[in-house]
């Protein structure tokens, strides 16, 4: 269950990761984004057991923990555990169906996404009905674009908005590309440090330090 001020009747952008561990790029990202979309609320959620990939090697509860440290007190982000709370892999669609159903048709969710997941979206489970409960939200990544030919390349081009105004009014159903500040650092950069004795200090906030050290991870 999501901690924090309730969503029901507003929208909500939704930011999944594996968060292994969260760093201060995901949260100037996630931050970025609910300034942008002007949501009650963004939701940052855990991966318990990625589809994709290898499965992290902090267990999910002790990614959760170091992401609600990281967020601290900003009102508009909220660790969410909604994919722990589910067995098996963790799939997107599953989770938008779940959070529909808890706040009903109106409000809008945004799913969002960088450029570089955009590009595999086709590899997801149930992935051409993910727009039937979303809108999806890309920020763009060097190095990558929009697909150009193919399956996927059409179903974003029927999709895409570039009028943010037009995005807010309805519910679901579009995908509109955005470009936020990114921050050149990555989980497995910060895991390769500890791993070598390195400090990380400024890299993810010091409360998560703190967790990291406490619970000797990464090491």
């Amino acid at each position: 269950m999501a901690t924090g001020r309730s969503v029901n009747n507003m929208s909500v952008a939704i930011f999944g990761g594996t968060f292994n561990p969260v760093h201060n790029g995901h949260l100037r990202i996630a931050i970025e984004l609910a300034e942008l979309l002007e949501v009650d609320s963004l939701r940052m959620i855990p991966c318990a057991l990625p589809a994709h990939r290898e499965a992290p090697s902090a267990t999910p509860e002790q990614r959760l923990e170091m992401l609600k440290l990281g967020i601290g007190r900003q009102p508009q982000l909220i660790a969410d555990d909604i994919e722990l709370c589910r067995d098996g892999p963790s799939y997107t669609i599953d989770t938008l169906r779940a959070i529909r159903a808890q706040i009903g048709d109106s409000p809008a969710i945004y799913l969002c996404i960088g450029m570089d997941v955009l590009a595999s979206l086709d590899s997801w489970r149930d992935w051409q009905q993910l727009t039937d409960y979303c809108h999806i939200v890309v920020s763009s990544r060097p190095g990558y674009q929009l697909p150009q030919s193919g399956l996927l390349a059409d179903w974003i081009s029927a999709r895409l908005c570039d009028d943010l105004q037009t995005l807010k009014q309805s519910s679901t159903g579009k995908l509109h590309l955005c470009n936020l500040t990114m921050l050149g650092i990555s989980s497995t950069a910060i895991r390769n440090k500890i791993s070598t004795g390195e400090k990380v200090d400024y890299l993810t906030p010091a409360a998560v330090v703190n967790c990291i050290q406490q619970q000797h991870l990464y090491e």
